[in-house]
């Protein structure tokens, strides 16, 4: 890809995340008062609602691309979401809100196989490394920046209006997508695909392996934050202000260290790097229900970000690295899948931790998760993992297998 491709790849992730995000934090409010209805309860069926929609369509939007190629998928989907964007702000209950909603994911899910595509067209490591870490540069400066025009958006009297500067964006994308990005993706010829037959069936044991590993890692991360704001009020007195920084500070760690994090080195050492790094993780999140002041508190925090910053990366690499990644972007819509479903049970779990264990519930459950994903990461690297399908296209016999 050339670097212009690139920027509108980027442009349109860097639209659709803040878009996505930019009330997000104040559905309950949004909710309450400008449709009248349970703000707790309407926020958990939308969000339930929309996960289920991401995962579904994701596989599906990936067989597209395989048929039709960036170059008309992504102008058609920003085109439709624009469309959606533009009718928001016409809608008068939740109801609606909802539906259109649906709709609007429903394309929206077609702009997450561009992360996918332009890693896969990397021509070496260190430009998928780089690839790697510009996205997730923008998504945490998403997260910082859509919290900020949230919290503008939020206080205005109509705050879907917001929703119209996107839906012009999307526009202004679609028509520069058509015009740059690549015609279509490239397809492996029929030699190509015979070699990799049974590479790919090898791969089977490693991908299921990977996905657990992915489901746990990103419900470990996602469990502790539906109720970190309610357990600081409980243990720390700490302003609505202090509250925000505490709850975003991943993201702000994330951004101060892009530009000082040694990718030479996290690639060379990746596996070790990254094992060490998830076990920390799972030990700081322990150690966070265990300080009693909250300085303690803020350093145990910065900690444990740089380590899941960093492992986020990892998580990444490591999948372009194996040979599981080699069939990306088909086989990474398994893993985007896999990290909707670990945040669709993200705040149910959270919740039932709650109600056994008070808010350090979901901290304890969180470690343990994030230890077991060490584990899983272990036997990924330590111990061979083969396909049964495999060894039997192959005909190997059960002492030759041994």
């Amino acid at each position: 890809m050339t670097t212009v491709q690139k920027g509108f790849i980027y442009l349109c992730l860097l639209s659709t995340l803040i878009s996505e995000m930019l009330l997000s934090p104040f559905f309950p409010q949004l909710f309450s008062t400008y449709f009248q209805v349970e703000g707790v309860q309407a926020t958990s069926l939308y969000i339930s609602v929309c996960r289920i929609v991401v995962i579904v369509m994701t596989p599906i939007w990936t067989i597209f691309l395989k048929k039709w190629g960036l170059k008309l998928i992504i102008p058609v989907g920003l085109f439709a979401m624009g469309s959606c964007k533009f009718l928001l702000p016409t809608v008068t209950s939740f109801e609606q809100f909802l539906l259109i909603s649906i709709l609007l994911l429903f394309f929206q899910s077609s702009i997450y196989l561009l992360y996918p595509a332009l890693v896969a067209a990397s021509k070496n490591e260190q430009e998928k490394l780089k690839g790697t870490t510009t996205y997730l540069f923008i998504f945490h400066g998403s997260v910082i920046v859509s919290g900020l025009l949230g919290s503008f958006a939020i206080n205005q009297s109509v705050p879907l209006n917001s929703y119209y500067i996107f839906a012009f964006c999307d526009l202004v994308l679609a028509i520069g997508c058509w015009l740059y990005l690549p015609k279509q993706t490239r397809r492996a010829g029929s030699e190509e695909k015979k070699k990799g037959a049974h590479k790919e069936n090898r791969w089977q044991g490693e991908l299921i392996v990977y996905l657990l590993i992915v489901f746990l890692f990103f419900l470990g991360h996602q469990a502790i934050r539906p109720y970190l704001t309610m357990f600081l009020e409980q243990n720390y007195t700490l302003s609505n202000q202090s509250l925000s920084l505490m709850y975003v500070m991943p993201s702000l760690v994330a951004i101060f260290l892009q530009g000082l994090l040694p990718r030479g080195f996290l690639k060379a050492h990746i596996r070790v790097i990254l094992l060490a790094l998830i076990g920390l993780t799972g030990i700081m999140v322990f150690l966070q229900t265990t300080v009693d002041q909250v300085w303690s508190f803020i350093f145990v925090r910065v900690i444990y970000s740089v380590g899941f910053f960093v492992s986020l990366i990892g998580m990444d690499l490591l999948f372009f690295q194996l040979g599981i990644g080699k069939r990306s972007p088909l086989s990474y819509s398994l893993v985007i899948s896999t990290q909707n479903i670990a945040l669709l049970f993200a705040p149910m779990s959270a919740l039932v931790m709650v109600e056994l264990s008070g808010f350090k519930g979901p901290f304890l459950l969180s470690g343990l998760l994030l230890i077991g994903s060490a584990i899983g990461l272990f036997l990924l690297f330590y111990i061979p993992i083969k396909s049964s399908i495999y060894i039997k296209k192959k005909g190997v016999g059960q002492r030759e297998d041994m």
